[in-house]
């Protein structure tokens, strides 16, 4: 809104009109005081959306310490009032956040499995898990293909991937929804970059193979779907 639209909406002048001086000021400042005010807010959601957790540090914490995180925010998300829908989309980004954490860790000794049922509930609570998810492979798919981001970042977005598909595999055949981010990662044809490989093979442990290629092996192996007529 601009300055003038600000006269409008207080009701110091009417369409045609100019404001008084000191009306002027007063209305400056509400200005300045909405436009700080929308910056901010827009300085927290890219802050937000760029919290990524590093696979190279989450490899090395054990159960318990990766729970206590896990804990910490579901505790978070339930302190919240949920009597409304700010209230509601507020425990969804931090239950969201959690899961996130939880993809990001290299799952070699199926702690994903042990980490992810009570966060899970709490979504489907909110019947947000599998909205979570399908926004969780957007999200990395973009980080994984960005030429800008570091190769621990796109490397942390590929695991993140292979434990979504680890995760929702089982059940794709009879849930739609878990059926469309599988299907969503396969159409990205992702392709792991070199130094990407390079990171991965000197670690040893960790196969190269892109999740594109993995969720289009779990399509083959899905039952049909019926085309409606």
């Amino acid at each position: 809104m601009n300055f003038y639209g600000l006269c409008l909406d207080f009701g110091l002048v009417r369409h045609g009109q100019t404001p008084m001086c000191r009306d002027k000021i007063f209305l400056m400042k509400i200005f300045l005081f909405k436009t700080s005010i929308a910056l901010f807010s827009l300085l927290l959601c890219a802050t937000a959306s760029a919290v990524n957790y590093p696979y190279t540090e989450l490899i090395l914490k054990d159960y318990d310490q990766m729970n206590s995180q896990v804990q910490a925010r579901i505790k978070k998300a339930r302190a919240i009032p949920d009597k409304d829908e700010d209230g509601s989309r507020a425990a969804v980004e931090i239950l969201r956040d959690a899961m996130k954490l939880i993809f990001s860790r290299p799952n070699t000794d199926n702690m994903v499995a042990k980490l992810t049922p009570e966060v899970r509930r709490e979504l489907t609570a909110y019947s947000a898990y599998e909205d979570t998810i399908a926004s969780i492979a957007a999200e990395e798919l973009g980080l994984a293909k960005d030429p800008n981001g570091t190769v621990i970042q796109r490397g942390s977005a590929v695991f993140v991937l292979e434990n979504i598909l680890s995760e929702i595999r089982a059940e794709a055949a009879n849930n739609v929804d878990f059926r469309k981010t599988i299907q969503r990662i396969a159409d990205a044809k992702l392709k792991l970059a070199y130094d990407v490989v390079k990171e991965r093979k000197s670690r040893s442990m960790f196969n190269t193979k892109s999740p594109s290629d993995i969720a289009q092996e779990i399509l083959k192996g899905l039952p049909k779907t019926e085309k409606k007529n």
